[in-house]
């Protein structure tokens, strides 16, 4: 049966824009701050995804995202118990060339709908790996406590509204696993979203609502706590 992931994206924008710190928090964005390309992505057609299948298509992918999806490069990240809507978004927005990465662009470009079905399927039955080491405890601990409830004096909305108590996101609303990213990996893309609003679907506003606010200092910590969840 057909599959199209388009329209789980579309039921995002509400459920954001239901919570009143995720509201509050847009409606003190410079508007300047949060102009977004408009685009439209192409609706993948698919048949049932076949993770054995997803398997064998992916085996190159362990080169740069590790054996199983578990990276062990801190610039890298791990693929490993990611959702499969977000990895299908990821792929086909690769393929459309709306991420900047060459060597990406070129291996989604060779893909078929099915084939990024079948490897999303398979980065779905995996594991995340064990919680990356070396952050400071009371890191950690500061990282954890904006995760679970964001700073409603500041607008800084909790992580765990969109990601989840356990970071593992959510399939059905397109809402990305972050449980053991790489420190390194998260900071950058929290401080990326903190600055600009790179593409961003279907509500470009939301990420860097969520960031904006934030210090170095939390960037840091956030990311320490996040690659402790596995």
């Amino acid at each position: 049966m057909p599959t199209r992931f388009r329209s789980a994206l579309l039921w995002l924008a509400p459920v954001l824009l239901a919570s009143p710190i995720v509201a509050a928090a847009l409606q003190t964005t410079p508007a300047a701050n949060v102009t977004a390309p408009t685009v439209t992505l192409p609706t993948l057609k698919f048949t049932t995804p076949n993770a054995a299948r997803g398997a064998q298509i992916s085996a190159n992918c362990a080169g740069c995202h590790g054996v199983g999806g578990v990276s062990k490069d801190e610039a890298v990240p791990s693929l490993a118990g990611q959702v499969a809507s977000f990895t299908r978004q990821q792929l086909v927005t690769f393929k459309a060339k709306l991420l900047p990465d060459p060597t990406m662009q070129n291996i989604a470009g060779r893909l078929t709908d099915q084939d990024m079905a079948d490897i999303a399927a398979h980065f779905a039955t995996l594991t995340p790996g064990p919680a990356w080491k070396g952050a400071d405890a009371a890191v950690r601990a500061q990282g954890a406590a904006l995760y679970a409830k964001g700073d409603p004096a500041r607008n800084l909305i909790a992580c765990s509204v969109c990601h989840g108590a356990d970071g593992r996101g959510n399939d059905a609303l397109v809402m990305p696993s972050i449980a053991n990213l790489a420190p390194a990996y998260a900071e950058g893309k929290l401080a990326e979203y903190r600055e600009t609003v790179p593409y961003a679907y279907p509500s470009p506003q939301a990420m860097h609502a969520a960031a904006q606010g934030l210090t170095d200092e939390e960037l840091t910590a956030l990311a320490a706590y996040v690659s402790s969840l596995k």
